[in-house]
């Protein structure tokens, strides 16, 4: 092989390296001149994305499609590397070998087809153009091969099927016996490798580099952790694509527009104008015209332009559309957050512009003046617990600090909003009959900042944090329970950029571990059926779905049914990210559409664990207007109910 390349050829495919290596350069240098990441690589879950493929076979068709077309790629790329040392092979074991690698053409072969014909039927009006061109080569460079080796058999005329090249022969059968036809197609062959290798910086190939190092460079700790950024230095979120990390670009150029994101997302599926897969695209294609401007001449770029807004690429009501459920991450199969981004721009829009959308407003105010997004105050945040006997946290001479088993935070729902508050009562009930010595902060608790952080507002977030620091301290608390899974995920998450570590769970799961331990025993029937609608930020954020549904079943007498969409899957309530406090006006509304999927499952009870979700899915099911509709309950009431 080597003897048949010319002096020519050898500068032609160094010539394509180089082109290769230049683009693939810049688009790192692009990267990592941003702001920095802080995000180690992760040589063992590169190792599994590469191999297993488990998250890209989510989708077994699609999946199963790409895997053949990765080893299509991967097990000729290794011969032919290995060929270079010339290495002297017997017969056997190198027909063999050219049998794995007809199979693996063969495979690269259906599934680049497969992917082309699926593209090409995409809703996606880009979907077709982006990936025209490196498809197109790709299937030049397999046909052409093909035709060359069939016609290398035609010429040979060997006696019998050759097993060693199965696809050879087929393509035998069409391809003239003539070393002229031979040459054209290897020379074809060829050329179509080397621009291939050339294009891929500079096309939708550019993936194969980008989507690796994405899941080698992919958040590891606390899932969809946002980003935290320097108030101090001036840091108020993203108004251009030069204020995004370098992690933030390498999402961008790694999205390959699979489309999963918008299937899963609640505001896309419920027609808001939100798409995930297009946020990411539209700010590749800015950082694709920053980096223009970057490599025009000096003189030139002396008057070069600002770099345009992302406002001018998402506009406000993609923006505020989010509920921040994390289904776009959840089902990105190289680890692709929009979320961050998303956040990010909402903080520059309510930081740095003072747009925050006017029906949210007044919950932001009443955070500020008093602490609570009711704004009841701090003389009224016990009041549900009054007649309880509920401990409050206090710290006296002969009492130094942590003294009892566990703290319970109430948050703003379960203090002040008239259904919760009965979900906080069960709680001290069960947790009363299990002999769990449990206290409040009572008047000295404030609201945990998830809202104001999820709406941009990280200055009102961290004055909120470091106050709840500050009580968490001066009582030495160790360990925490709590209602509400946006409280959880903010307490046990993200507090730790603050400096503060704790130990935070959520009431399904201690309410789980007293009856696995026999502390409390559940007697009474509640409802025939039941249904569990999973809660993101107790789902996806915090992976908690066993105990919910164990629950349940602990209840006597109860069938438990799943709906179409559950678990890692589940749709919103349309609540979290803020969107309890703003109107939907676009589309249908996101609760409605998730109490109509629970209603069709026939269940008599719809139980969840979140005050959100409880108040977005009773709302929903009472919407619509069915003859038997179910009821909706926290499951916490639920185990108060059974107990009795």
């Amino acid at each position: 092989m080597k003897a048949l390349l010319t002096s020519f050829d050898l500068l032609l495919i160094a010539l394509a390296f180089l082109i290769l290596a230049v683009g693939l350069a810049g688009r790192w240098s692009l990267w990592r001149q941003r702001k920095p990441a802080g995000i180690p690589g992760d040589w063992q879950g590169l190792k599994t994305a590469l191999i297993e493929h488990r998250d890209i076979l989510r989708r077994p068709s699609v999946g199963g499609a790409h895997l053949a077309a990765f080893w299509g790629v991967v097990i000729p790329l290794i011969v032919i590397i290995v060929a270079q040392f010339g290495f002297i092979i017997p017969q056997a074991p190198a027909r063999l070998l050219s049998l794995i690698q007809d199979l693996a053409g063969i495979a690269l072969l259906i599934g680049t087809l497969f992917l082309l014909f699926r593209r090409m039927g995409s809703t996606d009006a880009q979907g077709p153009s982006r990936t025209m061109l490196p498809m197109v080569l790709l299937l030049t460079i397999l046909v052409s091969g093909f035709l060359a080796e069939g016609a290398r058999l035609g010429i040979l005329r060997a006696d019998g099927f050759p097993w060693p090249s199965p696809a050879g022969w087929v393509f035998s059968l069409i391809s003239p016996a003539s070393p002229v036809f031979m040459q054209m197609m290897i020379r074809l062959h060829f050329f179509a490798v080397l621009l291939l290798i050339a294009a891929v910086p500079f096309t939708f190939m550019r993936h194969a580099a980008a989507s690796p190092l994405n899941v080698f460079y992919r958040k590891r700790g606390a899932r969809a952790a946002l980003t935290h950024p320097s108030i101090e230095n001036g840091e108020i979120g993203a108004r251009t694509v030069a204020d995004l990390s370098w992690k933030q670009m390498l999402d961008a150029e790694a999205c390959v527009a699979c489309g999963r994101c918008d299937e899963n997302c609640p505001a896309a599926i419920s027609g808001k104008p939100l798409s995930p897969r297009k946020v990411i695209r539209n700010i590749r294609e800015q950082m694709e015209t920053v980096t223009a401007d970057q490599q025009r001449p000096w003189h030139v770029m002396w008057n070069a332009p600002e770099p345009p807004l992302l406002e001018t690429a998402v506009t406000a009501d993609e923006m505020w559309a989010c509920t921040s459920c994390m289904a776009c991450v959840e089902h990105c199969p190289v680890f692709i957050e929009p979320l961050d981004k998303i956040i990010d721009m909402r903080r520059y829009q309510v930081m740095g512009e003072g747009r925050l959308p006017a029906e949210a407003r007044p919950m932001i105010r009443d955070l500020e003046l008093y602490g609570d997004v009711q704004g009841k105050g701090a003389a009224h945040r016990a009041d549900w617990a009054v007649n309880r006997e509920v401990t409050r946290m206090s710290r006296t001479p002969t009492q130094s600090g942590f003294d009892v088993d566990i703290l319970l935070w109430v948050g703003c729902s379960g203090a002040f909003h008239p259904r919760n508050q009965e979900t906080s009562r069960a709680l001290v009930k069960i947790l009363k009959a299990a002999g769990v010595r449990f206290a409040i902060l009572g008047k000295e608790e404030m609201c945990c900042g998830d809202p104001a952080r999820r709406l941009g507002d990280e200055i009102l977030f961290r004055k909120l944090a470091r106050a709840n620091i500050d009580r968490f301290n001066h009582y030495q608390v160790k360990k925490m329970v709590t209602l509400c899974p946006h409280c959880l995920n903010t307490l046990k998450n993200e507090y730790s950029e603050l400096g503060c570590t704790l130990n935070v769970i959520h009431a399904t799961e201690l309410v789980m571990t007293l009856i696995r331990d026999k502390r409390i025993t559940l007697k009474y029937p509640v409802a025939d059926s039941m249904a569990v609608h999973d809660a993101c930020y107790l789902g996806r954020y915090n992976q908690v779905y066993q105990p919910p549904r164990d629950i349940l079943r602990a209840v006597p007498g109860t069938r438990i049914k799943e709906t179409a969409r559950n678990r890692d899957s589940g749709f919103c309530c349309g609540g979290g990210g803020g969107r309890m406090w703003l109107h939907e006006n676009i589309g249908r509304n996101i609760n409605v559409v998730r109490a109509g999927e629970m209603a069709e499952t026939g269940v008599d009870l719809i139980g969840t664990a979140c005050p959100y979700c409880l108040v977005m899915l009773d709302d929903g099911v009472k919407s619509l207007e069915l003859e038997k509709t179910p009821k909706v309950a926290d499951i916490i009431d639920i185990v108060a109910d059974s107990l009795g």
